[in-house]
């Protein structure tokens, strides 16, 4: 019964609790029970209050640590902008070189019939006996086996010229290899200066930069003061002959190969070379410097004598390397049948032919 009256007013009886405990609380705040729990609390707060002060010291040092390595990166930043900007004089000079070359080459035109294609130099070797050039240009613009291959130089007069550079030997894709005429392999035919003769001009001349004229005629004076040294020529006659001499004059193509177009200009004679039995050989330094070269010009004209000339049966596959040897159509004998003793056989006899002796007639009208 007791319980079921405290169930009805228990909002009544938790308030009469709260004000006796209160009224206890004031009463004993003097305890020492009390001031234990008091200054545990106060003992609890300053130890919160360390902890809470030594949290803040390290997350006030991470903090600085993040700020330090956001202002390290910051700073990373503006000293390769720096350097970015120290280096852009430098590659602003090179891009106008390049566009001055490229432009210089646009506005250089050909003098050739043939079409022709631009292409830059990706590589040049010449540390190595077989020497070549590796264009940026292949097949995909046209480009084929013995093409010919020029550059922009300068003659022995200063004038800007279109000199030869060699020929296509192999092709890819988008790359082509050139063979320089300095290559110890190349070999062409060239005009002899002031003469209407014909010589070879051979790379392997044993010297990095130069070619090798080659079976160039005994006649031909090359060097006056070595033409004075042979029996051919005296000496006293080098006042004479100096006006012939063909040092520092230009060699061209000459065309005969039906490869290279004539008239192309290769180099200059710079002196006379050893003789090679009854003719006499002569250095030549290209007009290209192949050391500086950073474009070329290719022309689209394929070889005339194997291309057009030649019958269609006697064509050579010209993606092949090397021409191979030429397979000239020959007479057809039959043999004629012996006899069965072993003798040949008695030929019919032919109209007899007025006879004559003298230079005029030949052994077979005089038998």
């Amino acid at each position: 019964m007791l319980w079921l009256q405290v169930n009805k007013s228990k909002e009544t009886v938790s308030l009469l609790f709260c004000i006796v405990f209160s009224l206890l609380s004031l009463t004993f705040k003097s305890n020492v029970l009390v001031r234990g729990i008091a200054s545990f609390q106060r003992v609890g707060d300053s130890v919160s209050g360390s902890i809470d002060g030594v949290g803040s010291f390290f997350k006030g040092a991470y903090t600085k640590l993040e700020s330090f390595e956001a202002v390290r990166q910051e700073r990373d930043a503006c000293v390769a902008a720096i350097d970015d900007y120290k280096l852009l004089p430098q590659d602003i000079e090179r891009f106008s070189r390049e566009n001055e070359s490229l432009r210089r080459e646009l506005r250089f035109n050909t003098k050739q019939k043939y079409s022709t294609v631009k292409a830059e130099v990706l590589s040049v070797r010449l540390n190595s006996i077989y020497r070549t050039i590796i264009i940026d240009k292949g097949s995909e613009a046209g480009i084929k086996p013995y093409m010919p291959v020029t550059a922009r130089a300068v003659n022995q007069k200063g004038e800007i010229i279109e000199a030869l550079v060699g020929k296509v030997i192999a092709v890819t894709g988008g790359s082509a290899v050139v063979q320089p005429i300095i290559n110890s392999n190349f070999n062409m035919g060239v005009s002899i200066p002031e003469s209407n003769l014909w010589a070879t001009l051979s790379g392997n001349s044993g010297r990095g930069m130069e070619g090798l004229m080659n079976y160039i005629d005994s006649g031909i004076i090359i060097d006056p003061r070595i033409f004075g040294d042979y029996p051919m020529g005296p000496s006293e006659m080098i006042q004479y002959t100096e006006s012939l001499s063909k040092i520092g004059k230009p060699v061209y193509s000459s065309g005969s190969s039906g490869m290279f177009p004539p008239g192309i200009p290769v180099g200059i004679i710079t002196e006379e070379g050893p003789r090679n039995g009854s003719f006499k050989t002569a250095f030549l330094k290209p007009f290209v410097r192949f050391d500086m070269l950073e474009s070329v010009t290719i022309l689209m004209k394929l070889p005339e004598k194997w291309a057009e000339t030649w019958p269609e049966g006697q064509n050579i596959n010209i993606e092949n390397p090397y021409f191979g040897e030429l397979n000239y159509p020959k007479e057809e004998r039959e043999p004629k049948a012996l006899t069965p003793s072993g003798n040949k056989p008695v030929e019919t006899p032919k109209p007899q032919k007025p006879e004559g002796t003298g230079p005029g007639f030949s052994e077979e009208e005089t038998n």
